[in-house]
């Protein structure tokens, strides 16, 4: 595969850059950053009512998104200061062209330790074997609901057979799969029991996250979210669940473990669990902005400074400025849901 860097480009400081002064990021809260979320486009081909408003428009590729190249790059300034982790997100990412080459540049990034990619499933078909070539460690897929007419109101048209596909063809290319679960109240929620066990019967942890009202979708769906601890209820009938200790407090999704089969879920409980004190993430979008937290609209433009030759200590100034911006945790209730105006789809949640 290409590298995407641009010539004469290394994905750390050479001798004729200057060297970053330091070997990890932390904030003002004490928290150091390990992980970056990467979303490669605002656009998808989907249109899930959780993430994405009827009026979004189809973003191209064009110069307005950072260029493949310099995602890289920015990845290695960030290796440079100690982020061991990179998830790519969209939008759906994979609509954008040569993402096999861009994991298998950040693979090769001293210090990068796991690529990782969430998508929902749909051109997984097409590139899951050359994903799994590139290096990537493992696909996040999300699939809402084992029915298709619930399916299809999710995510506005009929999808269920090219999700399931997807799946097929990452089992296929032996990528680790884990499956993403928005339940949405009266819509997909009584199917926890079954999203749960099919998931346990293809050795794939069910990953539970709780709807966020953020942006123009909020008004949409109200009453939406289904608190985790509900959930945990109603996975009680079928699994004996119990917290898994070898999940680190970093990890957004609280482990869970059935103590007779090894079934393993998670919950993102952003609304009522919040887990902002062990927070280790940050968020590059496609525009090219560092974002310190999905719900606090702050932020550092890179993508300018990228592209006016700012070197790499310049560029890790950067991110400690977005790092400083960083709250101690956000205050997104189901009682204040409203947070950030921005739209999921365009911010790679």
């Amino acid at each position: 595969m290409s590298s995407l860097l641009s010539p004469g480009r290394t994905q750390t400081s050479g001798p004729s850059l200057p060297v970053i002064d330091a070997t990890s990021l932390t904030d003002r809260h004490a928290r150091t950053f390990r992980s970056l979320r990467v979303s490669l486009t605002p656009a998808c081909n989907f249109a899930c009512v959780y993430c994405r408003p009827a009026d979004h428009r189809t973003f191209q590729h064009g110069s307005d998104l950072l260029s493949l190249g310099e995602i890289a790059r920015t990845v290695g300034v960030a290796a440079q200061l100690g982020f061991r982790k990179v998830r790519l997100t969209g939008g759906e990412p994979l609509v954008r062209p040569h993402v096999p080459d861009l994991v298998a540049d950040l693979k090769s990034i001293p210090g990068i330790e796991q690529v990782a990619l969430t998508t929902n499933g749909s051109l997984l078909p097409k590139h899951a074997a050359r994903l799994k070539s590139a290096g990537l460690d493992r696909v996040n897929v999300s699939l809402d609901s084992l029915d298709r007419e619930a399916t299809a109101k999710l995510a506005g048209r009929d999808v269920l057979d090219e999700v399931l596909a997807g799946l097929d063809a990452a089992a296929a290319a032996e990528l680790p799969v884990k499956l993403n679960v928005v339940p949405v109240r009266g819509v997909n929620d009584h199917e926890t029991l079954d999203l749960a066990s099919y998931g346990a019967e293809r050795g794939w942890e069910v990953r539970f996250i709780e709807y966020m009202p953020m942006g123009r979708v909020a008004s949409s769906l109200p009453d939406a979210t289904v608190p985790s601890a509900e959930l945990r209820e109603r996975l009680a009938e079928r699994f004996d669940l119990h917290l898994d200790p070898a999940v680190p407090a970093s990890d957004p999704a609280r482990g869970w473990v059935c103590r007779r089969t090894g079934a393993r879920v998670g919950f993102i409980s952003s609304l009522t669990e919040h887990f902002c004190a062990a927070c280790d993430r940050m968020r590059l979008t496609a525009e090219g902005q560092l974002r310190p937290c999905l719900h606090q609209d702050a932020g550092v433009n890179l993508r300018d400074p990228l592209r006016d030759g700012a070197d790499d200590a310049a560029l890790a100034a950067l991110f400690k400025n977005a790092a400083n911006q960083k709250w101690a945790g956000h205050e997104m209730t189901a009682a204040t849901p409203r947070f950030s105006d921005r739209d999921m789809i365009s911010l790679g949640g």
